[in-house]
């Protein structure tokens, strides 16, 4: 069921289902609606809880200026407050990564546990990494795109989210991007992601040092979707790391493969998070 709250001025909606444990899932530049398929799945036995950030999905606009990674990472923590949580396991996939992991690590206190789902926490380097972004991120790309619809419309293929969804499903995750604005949105944060230096900084100083680096971590990679080898450094930053790739996936496992993505997350939880919990008792 949707539902909104008011958070630092803005208006955000968001799902809140089942309850237990909770798992945070945290995507931005798109919309939550990838996450549906596995909350369905996880909702018997964890709280799940998502968002979609102003001026994306179904949140609306925005109270003033578009919000960058940084922006949103503060607005995560207000959230989080609005929501009065805690002890929360994050579920954070493309961007998403930085803007859970920036909450993270200025909050290392309230997280158990942390998924990473093709994405990435540092500053981006690289030369095709930092190309594919630039050229993602352009002004020529997002003027055809605000016109075109083309890559959410790219995403909708199979190679995208839309490997299990029906011609209906499609069309839904579509809804969103009739706005011009959102599309602009979406390359405003790809832009964005090459220029947040002191977020980076936070993170990276973060994840060197305890508490937040001794977290669980588990990483879920499609097969055909890591290119530039975030999951093997997912694996040399967190010491107490699981991964995951699922056969055949693509840049989005949870819809790829949703009951491999929420069985595999449900025992790690279990063995992993629950577990260093009662030891820490």
């Amino acid at each position: 069921m949707l539902r909104t709250i008011g958070v630092d001025g803005h208006t955000v909606t968001y799902i809140d289902e089942g309850s237990g444990p909770i798992l945070l899932f945290v995507h931005t530049g798109m919309w939550s609606f990838i996450f549906r398929d596995v909350i369905v799945r996880l909702r018997k036995e964890f709280r799940c809880i998502t968002l979609d950030f102003p001026g994306y999905g179904l949140s609306p606009e925005p109270a003033d200026s578009d919000l960058g990674l940084a922006d949103q990472a503060g607005l995560l923590a207000g959230f989080v407050d609005a929501l009065g949580i805690g002890d929360i396991t994050l579920v954070l996939h493309d961007l998403g990564g930085t803007v859970g992991a920036g909450f993270a690590a200025d909050h290392p206190d309230r997280i158990r546990g942390m998924v990473m789902a093709n994405t990435f926490a540092w500053k981006p380097e690289g030369v095709a990494l930092l190309r594919m972004l630039r050229i993602v991120s352009s002004r020529p790309l997002t003027a055809i795109d605000k016109v075109t619809r083309f890559i959410p419309r790219v995403t909708t293929t199979k190679s995208g989210v839309g490997l299990n969804l029906s011609k209906e499903g499609k069309l839904a995750f579509m809804g969103p991007f009739a706005s011009r604005r959102t599309v602009e949105r979406f390359h405003a944060l790809m832009r964005d992601a090459l220029t947040e230096d002191a977020l980076y900084q936070r993170i990276e100083t973060a994840t060197a040092a305890s508490p937040l680096r001794d977290k669980p971590v588990l990483t879920i990679f499609g097969e055909k979707n890591d290119p530039f080898g975030f999951q093997e450094r997912h694996h040399a930053t967190f010491p107490n790391h699981r991964g995951l790739v699922v056969a055949n996936g693509n840049h989005f496992p949870m819809l790829d493969d949703p009951d491999l993505f929420a069985e595999r997350l449900e025992t790690w939880w279990h063995e992993e998070v629950e577990a260093s919990s009662a030891e820490e008792m």
